[in-house]
């Protein structure tokens, strides 16, 4: 049985031997309600002190049930109330330790710093793409909600040092600080940097002042979605056709824009666009290469050589990047 049915079914028991004590003793004993509730409570606490009923054999056979039944169930009581809070505490112990154990193999993830909506949102947008992350607050709220769906998270201050190590920082591949004040994130850009110098870092700001603070203390990236919101806005107002390109297709396909590294073992490293035959064996589109060097080329010549190192910008059904991999590319 569940223990939070059986407390309650056993306090139920405890209340109606009460109730069926007092009433026996005040109308079989003639005592007053007071009185009789008074016998009824020295008498299962095993107190015994100065009983007021009057000495008789129907109230030494009242006593002695009420002692029986009484100890009975408030004993029955009192183990379902210790079952359930010690269940409750072990679920949550158990819980705990697996999330710990779960976060010390992660590799490679990342650590959102804050789990409000923005957080929420990256969260469930990584996963989507199959890549790990672990949350970190100390809201309960959100705690309960990121348990509710089981994501990972750590529970503590996104600003100490420790908290981002037990996360897992100097094994993560990225930060993102996304926590409501920019003095937070800014704070968290400076603490991951010293930590881990070859870490990308993007953070949230309100205030378009806070951008250059955040980039000095670390930051690699700098979001600021009122500016992201009111671009948006503006594009589908003024462009509202390629607004709809990049978020649908024909026939309702999603489209998004990725990017993919050529590595030394490439199958198409030293070899041009057209000889790579992306587009007709992945089905994208690339509209940009950035070289090793840091350069940009825009709209590629299809005889431009792929060289160990480069990034592909592309554009194509979701999913680009792991299409490639399969492909062994």
């Amino acid at each position: 049985m569940d223990p939070r049915l059986r407390l309650v079914l056993s306090l139920l028991a405890v209340g109606v031997v009460f109730a069926g004590s007092t009433a026996s003793y005040h109308l079989l004993c003639g005592t007053s309600l007071v009185d009789a509730a008074y016998m009824t409570i020295i008498t299962v606490s095993t107190v015994g002190y100065r009983e007021v009923v009057a000495p008789s054999n129907t109230a030494r056979i009242l006593t002695s049930l009420t002692i029986i039944l009484g100890i009975g169930t408030v004993s029955v009581a009192f183990s379902s109330l210790i079952s359930v809070v010690l269940s409750g505490e072990l679920r949550e112990l158990r819980g705990r330790s697996r999330m710990e154990k779960c976060v010390k193999h992660l590799d490679k993830h990342v650590v959102i710093c804050g789990g409000g909506r923005m957080g929420a949102l990256t969260a469930a947008d990584l996963i989507r793409r199959g890549l790990p992350c672990v949350t970190i607050d100390q809201d309960p709220a959100v705690l309960r909600e990121l348990a509710d769906k089981d994501d990972l998270y750590v529970e503590g201050d996104a600003t100490a040092e420790e908290t981002l190590l037990i996360a897992g920082l100097k094994r993560a591949r990225a930060l993102v600080a996304v926590l409501p004040r920019d003095s937070d994130n800014l704070y968290i850009s400076l603490t991951a940097r010293g930590l881990c110098p070859k870490l990308m870092i993007i953070a949230r700001a309100e205030h378009p002042s806070t951008e250059v603070k955040l980039k000095r203390a670390g930051a690699d990236r700098v979001i600021l979605p009122h500016v992201v919101g009111a671009t948006k806005i503006a594009n589908i107002l003024t462009r509202p056709s390629v607004v709809d390109f990049f978020e649908t297709a024909a026939e309702g396909v999603e489209l998004e824009v990725d990017q993919y590294v050529i590595g030394e073992r490439s199958s198409i490293r030293n070899k041009t666009l057209r000889e790579s035959g992306l587009r007709q064996r992945a089905d994208v589109i690339v509209v940009s290469i950035r070289k090793a060097n840091g350069a940009m080329l825009f709209s590629p010549n299809p005889d431009e050589m792929i060289e160990p190192a480069d990034t592909l910008i592309m554009v194509g059904k979701a999913g680009a990047s792991a299409r490639l991999d399969r492909l062994g590319l």
